[in-house]
């Protein structure tokens, strides 16, 4: 029997944000790219040395170029940390992550343009596109904190709904400085009451039509039991033959 392969599937957790979340949340979506947008170019002049090397490798060698600390007091680009003051570290690694994604891809689509696979002759090379509209990916404990879900256990399992509802507590940029800022959430699924799926991090998704967390799940099926299932053929004279596999459990 086949191991059961894992299958990531993502939900949506609704949040309501007062007026002054909803500025909070552009401020720190709007800071995310601007950074983003510089590791870009900062990754793709280094990628004859970076692009050889694993995820794990790939951000502390970006660090090295552009994070100033006290035992590295000097790189190459010292412009970020002043650019980008008290930008968390989580959210620094999120945006190495996406900017390597971004430079990646780019060099793959032009290597394949200049070796000639192309749709048409006259297609035009790609470009590397720093711009893009990303959202931050939340690390647990160090970007988002969640609260209500243990109370809201024992409501669960008696299929009884809790007294309050789930909150989650997200680092966010006030314009000055990053700060905790708590918001309720008014819908969520619930794959994260399975104890077999794992939660993945989470990205902050805001702009003038939503607001939510996209939160992935590292879901493992259930084994299948073949030896359960009672198959039937019905041959049919006058129609077409059918197959039908029932599970055992329905008869």
């Amino acid at each position: 029997m086949k191991t059961p392969t894992k299958v990531i599937r993502t939900d949506k957790w609704r949040l309501n944000p007062t007026c002054d979340q909803k500025i909070l949340f552009g401020e720190t979506i709007k800071v995310y790219r601007q950074a983003c947008r510089y590791l870009v170019g900062i990754i793709f002049t280094h990628w004859s040395e970076l692009g050889g090397l694993t995820a794990d490798q790939l951000t502390p060698a970006v660090e090295r170029l552009m994070h100033q600390t006290a035992k590295r007091p000097q790189v190459k680009y010292s412009q970020f940390n002043k650019a980008f003051y008290k930008f968390p570290s989580y959210y620094r690694r999120a945006a190495i992550s996406f900017a390597a994604g971004q430079v990646s891809s780019y060099v793959t689509r032009y290597s394949e343009w200049q070796s000639g696979t192309r749709k048409r002759r006259d297609t035009k090379p790609p470009k590397l596109n720093a711009d893009t509209g990303c959202y931050p990916a939340l690390y647990k404990g160090q970007c988002y904190k969640l609260h209500g879900f243990d109370s809201a256990k024992p409501f669960a399992k008696r299929g009884l709904r809790p007294p309050l509802r789930e909150q989650v507590e997200i680092k966010v940029f006030d314009g000055s400085d990053w700060v905790w800022t708590r918001v309720e959430i008014t819908g969520l699924r619930k794959r994260h009451q399975v104890a077999s799926n794992k939660m993945m991090s989470p990205s902050l998704i805001f702009n003038q039509r939503y607001c939510h967390l996209s939160v992935p799940f590292n879901c493992k099926p259930e084994k299948r039991k073949p030896e359960a299932n009672v198959t039937a053929v019905d041959l049919g004279i006058n129609t077409t033959a059918t197959i039908a596999v029932v599970p055992t459990t329905a008869l």
